[in-house]
């Protein structure tokens, strides 16, 4: 079944990035595309238009030419309620747009997509011409399931290589977490048979049952969250992280602003495209 994906521009040279993932990723040809342009108060509409225009012509494939649609309003609000009105697999936006990466802060577009979006997002920069590496991070949790799932399938799709993190703290907060466990590598976590090695274990198995290209690798680091994925990032030259939405719904609502803040700082400083997937919660499409 196609994907249905919501690409949001605002017209701007940059905010084709969106729509240079979706090549790079294989998403254009058996996907089912919509153009949303959010018109925000105070912004000229004629150089939006042409890009618009330029966009939807780029993204015909095979007779099929993509759906545009017009709002007019807060982008945020905006892209929030289409989303939920029009059922969606993937919202992809720029990473750079009119406002730039200041988009991207704390209670900005993104930030607010990332939290309150029904469905995944896909934030885009520095697209490569092919998407060929890609780290997806899981961190033991419910939703780490679907975040592979998701992940794995634009591997498939683009022929790419994955990598898979889990990030574990430098502090063992309870008797049950060893001194030992915090210098294992994943190799030796796996042979081990601890927690986080059975979990990368598990991971791997169902990568490997996704029909990648290439057989998945793992990767455990030790240290704060942010600060593991951007190394790895930068030390693997990864061109997508794609991490789970990080706030579950039985997140307490004192922890619930630690989740967010991780999400919100990836967002901002992760060198690459950025994937947050959302479990599916079903419901027909409309």
């Amino acid at each position: 079944m196609p994907w249905r994906v919501l690409l949001c521009s605002d017209g701007s040279p940059a905010a084709t990035a969106g729509a240079s993932m979706l090549e790079a990723l294989g998403l254009v040809e058996d996907s089912e595309i919509v153009v949303l342009r959010v018109h925000e108060p105070g912004h000229a509409t004629a150089p939006i238009d042409v890009g618009l225009a330029e966009l939807r012509s780029r993204l015909e494939v095979g007779g099929r030419t993509p759906d545009v649609r017009v709002r007019h309003g807060h982008a945020a609000e905006e892209i929030l309620a289409e989303a939920e009105t029009h059922s969606y697999d993937l919202v992809v936006v720029g990473a750079q747009g009119r406002r730039g990466l200041t988009r991207f802060r704390l209670g900005s577009t993104a930030s607010r997509l990332a939290r309150h979006l029904p469905t995944s997002l896909l934030a885009c920069r520095r697209v490569p011409v092919a998407v060929e590496r890609i780290l997806l991070c899981t961190s033991g949790e419910t939703p780490s399931l679907a975040t592979l799932r998701f992940g794995s399938s634009l591997a498939v799709r683009a022929g790419a290589r994955v990598t898979l993190l889990h990030v574990m703290s430098q502090v063992a907060l309870t008797w049950a977490s060893p001194s030992d466990d915090l210098a294992d590598t994943a190799e030796t976590a796996i042979a081990r048979g601890t927690r986080e090695g059975l979990h990368l274990k598990h991971g791997l198995e169902v990568l490997a049952q996704a029909g990648l290209r290439h057989p998945p690798t793992a990767r455990l680091r030790h240290g704060l969250v942010v600060d593991e994925v951007l190394a790895e990032i930068r030390q693997g030259d990864h061109q997508l992280l794609t991490i789970g939405a990080h706030r579950p719904p039985e997140a307490s609502a004192a922890y619930a602003p630690y989740l967010d803040d991780v999400a919100d700082r990836l967002l901002t400083h992760a060198p690459c495209s950025v994937l947050i997937v959302r479990a599916p919660t079903g419901g027909a499409r409309a």
